[in-house]
Order: C-alpha cells, then sequence, then structure tokens
C-alpha cells in the first residue's frame, strides 16, 4: 500500500512539472508575440537610424584619406577603400548615402563609373559639384532632388558653407529662436568637435556662427510612394 501510494505520489509530481513547464513555455511564446515590429519608416528615418549605427567618435582624419569606415563596393569594384582609422564629414555622409541607396535600388541600371562619379561630385571633387556636392550628386545621377529649408525632414542630406569652410552632414532638425526664426542646424556627422562622428548644433550668420544660411543645400532621395514590403538596409560597419 505504501508502495503504491508512494508511485502515486510520484506521478503527481511528475504531472505538476509538466504542467509547470508547459506553463511556462506558453509565457515566453506569448512574450514573444506581444513584442511589437520594428517600424520601418521613411528613407529619412532610415537615414538618421543608419547614421545612429556608427558609434560616436572614431577621429576625425580628413588629408589623405578617404573618409569611410568602411569598403564600399558596387558592381564587384571599390568604389571607396576603408581608411585606417577615424572618418570626416563627406565621407560619412556619402558612407550612410550609399547604403541607403544601394539597398532601395536606387543603383539599379547604372554602371560603376557613374556611381564612381557620384562619389566623387558628393564630395564636390569636380568643379561643377563644388557648391552644391551632394544636392547637385543626387540630381546629376537622377536619384533625387533640393529640398527647400521649409520642407527640410530629419534624415535629409546636406552641405552648407560657413565663413572660412564647408561641412556634409545629416539634417537632424532647425535650431530656432522664442520666435520660430530659424537661427542655426543641429546634424549627425563627423567633425573635429566630436573628434569624428557625433551629433553637433552650429549656428548661422548674425546669431552668434559663421553658417550662411544662403549656401545650404539640402537633398533627399526619390522615394517611392510605398515602400512597405522592402526591408530595411543593413546598418553600421561590418563589426
Amino acid at each position: 500500500m505504501k508502495r503504491h501510494i508512494d508511485r502515486l505520489t510520484r506521478l503527481v509530481l511528475v504531472l505538476l512539472f509538466l504542467t509547470a513547464c508547459s506553463v511556462a513555455l506558453v509565457a515566453r511564446a506569448d512574450d514573444t508575440a506581444q513584442e511589437p515590429a520594428e517600424a520601418e519608416g521613411g528613407f529619412g528615418e532610415q537615414a538618421v537610424e543608419i547614421a545612429r549605427s556608427y558609434e560616436d567618435g572614431g577621429g576625425y582624419i580628413w588629408k589623405k584619406s578617404t573618409g569611410v569606415s568602411e569598403t564600399l563596393v558596387f558592381g564587384g569594384k571599390t568604389v571607396l577603400k576603408k581608411q585606417p582609422t577615424g572618418t570626416y564629414c563627406s565621407g560619412f555622409t556619402f558612407q550612410v548615402a550609399f547604403k541607403l541607396a544601394e539597398h532601395h535600388g536606387l543603383f539599379d541600371g547604372k554602371n560603376f563609373d557613374e556611381v564612381k562619379r557620384f562619389q566623387r561630385q558628393w564630395y564636390g571633387a569636380t568643379e561643377e559639384s563644388g557648391e552644391e556636392q551632394c544636392t547637385f550628386a543626387m540630381q546629376e545621377l537622377g536619384i533625387g532632388q533640393p529640398v527647400n529649408h521649409d520642407d527640410a525632414r530629419p534624415g535629409d542630406f546636406a552641405n552648407y558653407w560657413r565663413t572660412k569652410s564647408g561641412h556634409s552632414v545629416i539634417f537632424l532638425n532647425w535650431v530656432t529662436d522664442d520666435e520660430g526664426n530659424r537661427t542655426g542646424i543641429h546634424y549627425r556627422s563627423s567633425q573635429t568637435k566630436t573628434d569624428g562622428i557625433g551629433d553637433r548644433t552650429e549656428f548661422f550668420k548674425g546669431h552668434g556662427g559663421h553658417v550662411d544660411p544662403e549656401r545650404l543645400y539640402l537633398c533627399r532621395f526619390n522615394e517611392p510612394e510605398s515602400d512597405d514590403e522592402q526591408e530595411k538596409p543593413r546598418r553600421g560597419a561590418n563589426r
């Protein structure tokens, strides 16, 4: 009789254990099912996401370098080779733009020479692209368009000129005064002030800074009306 009770007790314990495991598995499945799917967003949101996937800092190195933190390849040929350390502004913004454009097929039908020329124009390395740079490059390749200051939104690409220098950046937002007047620009890029990649604010002439708002050019890629079925581009460097 005692042996029978012991067997019954063991059977009950086993059943309780199996029941507990089943409940735990169901709970974990429910938790997974309840996790919200990550929203894809538009090109601008994706550009910001790619830009933020690169760690801040890393050093700012401009002379005799490419400006990119990973090798960029198109059609089996190298567009830009990764520089040993650091980045600089045109390289960082082009790196983000290249990954976004390639993922969404904006280079489809283009050959290597066209994409390489797009890169050189983005850097302002040709005579005709020296002023507007990324805006000129997008229009010339037929994959983007200029953006009015009033229509700017996070993730737009931009270049501008200061009193004695220029900069290539990813637009985040305007800086405004109490009356809503634009007084500066907040952006992400690579610069000496952040020792490489980072967010920074600069102000316009007449508002404590050196940026000329008349020589600030914004642009964005041509975006299809609906892109819901596309996956987000691969983020960050190969690390």
